[in-house]
């Protein structure tokens, strides 16, 4: 099964803006420092994410990001969506067979429909968590990532 990057790191820039906002100005900046993806990476995770309705982008010199749902509204499998396929066929890189063999003639055809029932209990699975199921478990995680090596955003909230 292959899930790109792109999601983890969806998950971890919503986070990070659901900790952050209203409190401090979130930029593309600060996530990638955050998440070690290169700032012009998440600019773009941070369009699909805004074309799916997850963000609020403002552009220019004082401009950021926020929520454009409260986090409790924001599902794993809203994420997902955003940023992947939700397709067996993708998921699972799926191919045809072949039909030159029995076997391969007839592989897809019968594979595919356990496929597409994985897809759809991962998709069950992430409608259960939300954003903000994540932000009450990282809570108690925040007192100790003051001490560590962790972007100055976390440790000091005052305005840019």
């Amino acid at each position: 099964m292959r899930v790109s990057r792109r999601f983890p790191l969806a998950v971890h820039a919503l986070l990070f803006v659901a900790v952050l906002s209203p409190k401090k100005r979130v930029t593309s900046t600060l996530v990638a420092e955050s998440t070690g993806a290169n700032a012009v990476t998440v600019r773009n995770l941070f369009l699909e994410l805004s074309d799916s309705g997850l963000l609020i982008a403002t552009a220019g010199k004082n401009g950021g990001v926020q929520l454009a749902r409260e986090p409790e509204n924001i599902t794993l499998w809203d994420i997902y969506q955003a940023v992947e396929t939700p397709d067996a066929d993708e998921i699972f890189k799926m191919y045809e067979g072949s039909d030159t063999c029995p076997v391969g003639k007839n592989f897809y055809q019968i594979l595919y429909p356990h496929m597409e029932s994985a897809a759809n209990a991962m998709k069950a699975s992430l409608e259960q968590v939300t954003l903000e199921t994540l932000k009450e478990e990282l809570q108690p995680l925040l007192k100790e990532l003051h001490a560590e090596k962790c972007p100055s955003a976390l440790t000091d909230t005052t305005s840019e």
